[in-house]
């Protein structure tokens, strides 16, 4: 692959971060848990491919592949795992679950009854800056409160002091139907994707197609209303044929057979990238 083609790649790849980046803060996940799950997904797809001669894969050949050390890639081959939906906060490390954790379990900030404190913001011992400051450093507690107050993790009071309502912060204002959204349409998508892009592929390509233009305003709310119609027709009568001939989706071994829709309205990957730029030059020295 050229290094044009790389460059033009991570392009789009950044422009497509914008929105997920969006999705996953909107969910309380940080950068931090993201990267442990690129991190993992990196190593487990390089440890699935052989080489040439059709030898399992192994830790410096992975490593190659993934610029990760040995170490890190035996560390998360050996242990790195996806959370689950029992497995509490996704990042345990975050300044928010942090915090979170200590108003429920440090002895400082308990009162007799070892329930989380009322506390006020920066009055009194202790005091809503002082639990900040225990677990996050330099982060400004008034931006911590922001985040939490936006969050329903914590409620204020009529006093003005602050009283948890959340034990993990997963922001109670995120869709989740954004979950299923991206379960049963992003990563087909993008397995699918993979799939048309691997030249070893030995079954035919799949159809993704997408038909796009620039419209004037009216045509663009017609073309909301039609484009809807149009697209539930075909997706109900999909399901139809879909239906006379499922089987159970718990049968072992056997794929699913998907097709979607999505409408979209909004910039380019290009007008994206080309923002950026444009920024990254105006606040160069």
């Amino acid at each position: 692959m050229s290094n044009d083609v790389q460059l033009r790649l991570m392009s789009t790849v950044y422009a497509c971060m914008r929105p997920l980046a969006r999705v996953l803060m909107r969910s309380g996940i940080t950068y931090k848990s993201f990267a442990e799950i690129a991190k993992v997904a990196f190593v487990h797809e390089a440890l699935l491919e052989s080489d040439t001669k059709g030898r399992t894969t192994n830790a410096s050949r992975v490593a190659v592949r993934t610029g990760l050390s040995r170490k890190e890639v035996r560390r998360v081959s050996e242990g790195g795992q996806i959370p689950s939906g029992t497995d509490g906060p996704t990042d345990p490390g975050g300044p928010l679950a942090r915090l979170l954790h200590a108003w429920h379990f440090d002895p400082r900030f308990l009162n007799d009854e070892g329930s989380p404190r009322d506390l006020a913001f920066d009055e009194g011992v202790p005091s809503f800056t002082d639990l900040v400051r225990s677990v996050a450093g330099d982060v400004p507690p008034g931006a911590v409160r922001a985040e939490l107050l936006r969050g329903a993790a914590m409620m204020e009071l009529d006093n003005g002091a602050f009283r948890p309502t959340k034990r993990y912060f997963v922001p109670s204002h995120f869709d989740e139907k954004a979950v299923t959204v991206m379960s049963a349409m992003l990563f087909p998508f993008l397995s699918g994707l993979e799939h048309n892009s691997n030249p070893e592929r030995t079954v035919a390509g799949y159809i993704q197609r997408v038909a796009y233009a620039k419209l004037r305003s009216e045509d663009r709310d017609e073309f909301r209303v039609w484009s809807r119609e149009q697209a539930t027709s075909f997706i109900e009568s999909i399901d139809d044929w879909l239906t006379l001939r499922q089987i159970p989706l718990d049968t072992e071994g056997e794929p699913i057979s998907a097709i979607g829709a999505f409408f979209y309205e909004g910039p380019e990957v290009d007008d994206i990238v080309r923002t950026k730029n444009t920024e990254d030059k105006k606040s160069a020295p």
